[in-house]
């Protein structure tokens, strides 16, 4: 019975090659994207969910008014020393250096200036994240001077020789700091945000002055996100009264009695690290993943929407069929499970095409697609579900509505040609109807989104942030704060080549994809209270490089008694002050610093962010160098590039330069909203694919079915023009209808999405009129390809009986 059921369905499939190929073709693409946006989303929900117990595991973040995931260096001490019903407290002190030199023989040293993956931590890190020793043991970490290695670096220091054998050796760090082997690692074989292949002994801090410095490992004034802490609580534990007892040690240590406590410590359990936007601009957002469920869904549903209108619109050419069957004795639920098997061998023909086309995606796709993807670390048991899942659901809901439909046809007058009176076949062409708009609707919406977005990228892209961010260039110096003196040589270097306006030596340039900030007493305020502000400090030149206008006041001086300030303007809000003017003299820390100049405002983030305090402070050390460039002349350069890498290594003959343009780290700010825009595009471009193979179809059928009408019509005298637009007009109707109806859908979404950006451009009706008429541009040259040829056919082909 089941081979009788494969020949029929086989010749059938046979029999309608072109409309088995736009079935197969549409239903692939959909499960080819829909399985892409499933390895996405199985990607990002891994993240560390090897953890042993990881429902005990947080990260110590602070929730106030500048949301930070770093925490003040010695409160980490403290809560070793004072919570010990917490299991574990492990510090993750990113390296702020990349240098690394690695002893090959004695005397003999190897310089890689590029580690990135390097943190200060301490034995409990292993206690969170359990790793496969190879040589040493975790306990190395709890000494100062020991650093442990994953396989992958120990391979890209010693290359082949066994870990055994490298403990001992010696890496300095840093130029000047000795570190020893202690310990190797096997390689994480799981995906986490908080994977390092080289780990060094938090207690190594304390040993150098310019780590402490570095570090701020006595400061409780300042915060940076580089420096953050994993705890594990004991099973059963309120994380609650935890986090209320951190926030108590802050309290004790951080502010006197009384004062005003502008930090909110909360704990972040681990399973939300990767998902929580509040802490982390990478980190992915939650609505993303939603959006991308949908995304495949939709996609689904636009192959599975093809099938249902080209399998209903078939219903006339296998009503005999059915009513043939019928008579000879075939139940409702035999035609039934044939039709279903027929829809069967499609969906399983795409699957098996969609497996061969994902390599194919995934390159497609590779802007938007997270860089660490492997599909070595993802479950295979679990895409195989997906797919089996994936299979029977769409076999399931394309295929059950085209078979009722058939089997619902009388006999009687299925063999009569009487089907006009069968209220099926009506119902069935309205619901082909609603489905072909269904499909225009979702194209004509992405197409909105797409214009939208990518008109959003370009206007905040080019508005203006309060100071000049083209042709500048940030030079970093190897060792951060350890090597400023060498920093200030180099910048005395530069000061000689004439490509270069102005330079500044500080830290870090007006706006950033991070946070730094500094808590510092108001004197003038009744209990001296702490306030927060976002922190830049550097030269005097820094003004004259980004153009940042004063107010009130002047420039800072680089003095030894007093540290002098600048403050922007809504920094003047935290004083209660009004007049710029008035700001002048204000001071800070017992008089330590001084208030002598108001800045103009300046952005220091994403268009996502509002302006917030800043204080500039003046100081002599730094680790960038900020480079302003003749903005006029871009052809020089190049050269003065040149020259500046020249004195770079003069200075650093030993180090990488780090150079970057500004203006290409804020587009960097919008690394999302550019992999939205892709992916927005390729959804409009697969969406409009899948519609237009479906209404190729259509057009097909309708032209099979209306063939003597055009033979007529043409022997009466009707042009190829006239009877062409009488093909298209009701199927291009269905294509405006969409349209309408995607406006204020795509509207809607697009607005809410605008609302995520302080600063954001405007919905103009231009976007939506040029949409639709791109896409009825679209569907006419689809539907005009089969219609001109059916006007152009010769009437006697079509006139002549049976």
């Amino acid at each position: 019975m089941i081979v009788n059921s494969l020949k029929t369905a086989y010749r059938f499939l046979k029999k309608h090659k072109l409309i088995t190929f736009i079935n197969i073709t549409s239903l692939a693409i959909g499960i080819t994207a829909t399985l892409v946006i499933f390895l996405m989303i199985q990607y990002d929900y891994s993240f560390d969910k090897h953890v042993p117990n990881q429902q005990q595991v947080y990260r110590v973040v602070n929730n106030g008014e500048f949301k930070n995931a770093g925490v003040y260096v010695p409160l980490v001490r403290t809560m070793q020393a004072e919570l010990p019903n917490l299991e574990a407290v492990a510090p993750i002190y990113r390296s702020h250096v990349q240098k690394l030199k690695v002893s090959l023989a004695t005397d003999k040293f190897q310089t890689f200036p590029k580690e990135q993956k390097i943190v200060f931590t301490n034995s409990q890190y292993f206690d969170i994240f359990p790793s496969k020793w190879l040589a040493g043991s975790a306990k190395a970490l709890n000494s100062s001077g020991n650093i442990i290695l994953t396989e992958k670096t120990l391979e890209k220091f010693y290359g082949k020789e066994l870990p055994a054998n490298v403990i001992g050796k010696t890496i300095i760090y840093a130029d000047s700091i000795p570190l020893q082997v202690a310990g190797v690692i096997e390689n994480p074989q799981h995906n986490s945000d908080f994977n390092f292949e080289s780990f060094i002994a938090e207690q190594t801090i304390p040993q150098d002055n310019n780590l402490k410095n570095m570090y701020t490992w006595e400061a409780w004034n300042s915060i940076s996100d580089s420096h953050q802490v994993l705890i594990k609580t004991k099973a059963q534990s309120n994380p609650l009264l935890i986090a209320r007892n951190i926030a108590n040690l802050l309290k004790k240590y951080k502010y006197k009695e009384g004062e005003k406590v502008n930090d909110k410590l909360e704990l972040q359990a681990l399973s939300d690290v990767h998902f929580d936007t509040r802490f982390n601009y990478e980190a992915t957002h939650p609505e993303a993943l939603r959006n991308l469920i949908l995304l495949a869904f939709f996609l689904l549903a636009l192959g599975a929407v093809n099938f249902i209108n080209l399998s209903t619109a078939q219903s006339i050419e296998r009503a005999k069929e059915v009513g043939i069957r019928k008579t000879l004795g075939s139940s409702k639920a035999t035609l039934i499970k044939q039709f279903l098997l027929e829809t069967f061998l499609i969906t399983l023909s795409a699957t098996l095409l969609a497996v061969l086309l994902l390599p194919l995606f995934l390159h497609v796709f590779e802007g938007f697609i997270p860089k660490n993807l492997s599909l070595d670390r993802l479950d295979k048991t679990v895409i195989l579900l997906f797919l089996f899942g994936q299979l029977i659901v769409v076999t399931i809901l394309a295929g059950f509505y085209p078979a009722w439909v058939l089997t619902g046809y009388a006999p009687v007058l299925a063999l009569k040609n009487q089907l006009g009176k069968n209220t099926n076949l009506s119902r069935s062409a309205w619901i082909r109807k609603a489905l072909t708009i269904f499909q225009f609707v979702l194209a004509q919406a992405f197409l909105i989104c797409v214009l939208v977005v990518v008109r959003q990228i370009n206007y905040v892209s080019h508005r203006d942030m309060g100071f000049q961010k083209d042709a500048i260039v940030n030079v970093y110096i190897p060792g951060a704060f350890q090597n400023s003196a060498k920093g200030v040589v180099l910048k005395n270097e530069l000061k000689k080549l004439t490509d270069i306006k102005a330079i500044s030596f500080g830290n870090i340039a007006p706006a950033m994809n991070g946070w730094m900030t500094t808590a510092i007493s108001y004197d003038q305020s009744p209990d001296k209270e702490s306030l927060t502000f976002d922190s830049r400090s550097g030269d005097e030149n820094y003004l004259d490089v980004y153009q940042i206008p004063l107010l009130a006041g002047r420039n800072i001086r680089l003095l030894d008694s007093t540290s002098e300030m600048l403050i922007n303007r809504k920094g003047l809000e935290l004083l209660h002050i009004k007049n710029p003017q008035d700001a002048i003299g204000k001071t800070f820390e017992n008089g330590q610093n001084i208030i002598v100049g108001v800045m103009e405002d300046f952005d220091l983030a994403s268009a996502r962010q509002a302006v917030k305090p800043v204080l500039y402070t003046g100081s002599k050390e730094g680790y960038v160098l900020h480079i302003a460039l003749d903005q006029s002349h871009p052809e020089n350069w190049k050269n003065a590039i040149d020259n500046i890498t020249s004195s770079y290594k003069s200075v650093f003959p030993d180090d990488e330069l780090d150079l970057r343009f500004v203006d290409e780290v804020i587009q960097n700010f919008y690394t999302q909203e550019k992999q939205l825009s892709k992916l927005l595009s390729w959804a409009v471009g697969l969406s409009m694919l899948i519609a237009g193979l479906g209404l190729f179809g259509l057009a097909i059928f309708t032209a099979n079915q209306r063939t003597k009408e055009i033979g007529i019509r043409k022997v009466l005298g009707a042009s190829v023009f006239q009877i062409t637009f009488l093909l298209l007009r009701n199927l291009l109707s269905l294509v405006a209808i969409a349209c309408l109806v995607a406006f204020p859908i795509a509207y809607y979404f697009m607005h809410s999405w605008l609302n995520d950006f302080v600063y954001r451009t405007t919905i103009s009706p231009w976007i939506f009129g040029l949409s639709a008429l791109g896409l009825i541009a679209f569907a006419s040259l689809v539907l005009s390809t089969k219609s001109v040829f059916a006007a152009k056919a010769n009437p006697i082909n079509s006139l002549r009986d049976e």
